[in-house]
């Protein structure tokens, strides 16, 4: 499978080889990730764009977070797609393995609603 090479923010397209940083501080209160690209440009995604961006550039680094996932998403990945990971990497494979863990990280519905008491 051919990874995009480029992350959307707002009405712009940045290639994925420009981005310098990404700041997900915010992600989890409003939805938006602060991408510096290009010498320092700074672009801000929102909302599917902030998750896809996150996705494409580094997907581990929403896990944990207080984000809304389709019931036992994770089960797939945690299950099946690390044990299988874990022998691609003793058979040699280690490339293809990240790469399957990445294909395998689902993405969030959006940011989870808190309840009132």
């Amino acid at each position: 499978m051919k990874q995009r090479a480029f992350i959307k923010a707002g009405d712009v397209i940045i290639p994925i080889a420009a981005v310098e940083r990404v700041d997900i501080a915010r992600i989890e209160q409003d939805g938006t990730v602060d991408i510096v690209h290009s010498g320092g440009q700074r672009m801000t995604a929102r909302d599917f764009d902030a998750f896809e961006a996150v996705m494409l550039l580094h997907p581990a680094a929403l896990e944990g977070r207080r984000l809304r996932w389709v019931k036992n998403a994770w089960a797939f990945h945690n299950l099946v797609a690390h044990p299988l990971m874990q022998v691609m990497v003793w058979l040699g494979f280690k490339r293809a393995a990240i790469r399957l863990h990445d294909m395998t990280v689902p993405k969030p519905l959006g940011l989870r609603v808190s309840r009132p008491s």
